[in-house]
């Protein structure tokens, strides 16, 4: 039924036509009002596109002296590829990337407050860590202060604490409290060499880093 006399008509496949267009002319260089200079790399694209996916840029634009111009935006920190990424997924809402440059993608995902692609990006890391890798990601995560991640992250650790422990990379946690050696699921008689390398991390934070004992104690992060 049509209400009102009013003729309504809705394309479907109108939104993904116009999407795959705004991309091609973005990728062809036409109609663009940002240029964005990444480490060296010249990007181009549509200012109202990424005002809208990133919050960060929106911010940029709106304090822009000069609306009607080109816009410049200059990052000397991000990845080339990984803002190509992002801008990829700014027009076609796809996320696609390599898993070596997921960090790389997430770091610039944060400079560009593009909280929905972090927390993809976040999830994804938690579901390739091991035993191996958990330290790693841990220092990605504590350098990205990134909460979340960190949280879930120690819950793996802790969980695991026996085979982490194997690993040299171990007594560089910046964060252990000895508490953790009475969970329950530890058994005492396991809980031997766990000792030593606690032990043996105390003696490095006091000697080698100057720390306090009552500060080794706390939550350091």
């Amino acid at each position: 039924m049509i209400p009102n006399g009013y003729l309504i008509f809705e394309d479907e496949s109108f939104l993904d036509s116009t999407v795959a267009k705004m991309n091609a002319l973005r990728k062809s260089g036409q109609f663009c009002d940002v240029r964005l200079q990444v480490c060296g790399h010249e990007l181009m694209a549509h200012r109202a596109v990424l005002a809208c996916c990133s919050p960060y840029l929106f911010e940029i634009f709106n304090s822009d002296t000069e609306p009607h111009g080109i816009s410049h935006v200059k990052f000397e920190d991000l990845d080339p590829e990984a803002v190509e990424i992002l801008l990829n997924y700014a027009y076609t809402a796809q996320l696609k990337a390599d898993k070596e440059l997921v960090r790389e993608v997430y770091s610039a995902a944060k400079r560009l407050k593009m909280e929905r692609v972090k927390q993809i990006c976040g999830d994804y890391l938690l579901s390739k860590m091991d035993c191996q890798s958990a330290i790693s990601f841990r220092n990605f995560a504590s350098s990205m202060g990134d909460m979340r991640l960190l949280s879930k992250i120690d819950g793996y650790i802790q969980e695991h604490l026996l085979e982490i422990s194997d690993q040299e990379d171990f007594l560089k946690l910046p964060r252990l409290k000895l508490e953790v050696m009475l969970e329950d699921n530890l058994s005492l008689p396991s809980n031997g060499k766990l000792y030593s390398k606690v032990i043996n991390w105390v003696q490095r934070s006091l000697w080698e880093n100057g720390e306090q004992l009552e500060r080794l104690m706390e939550e350091v992060y």
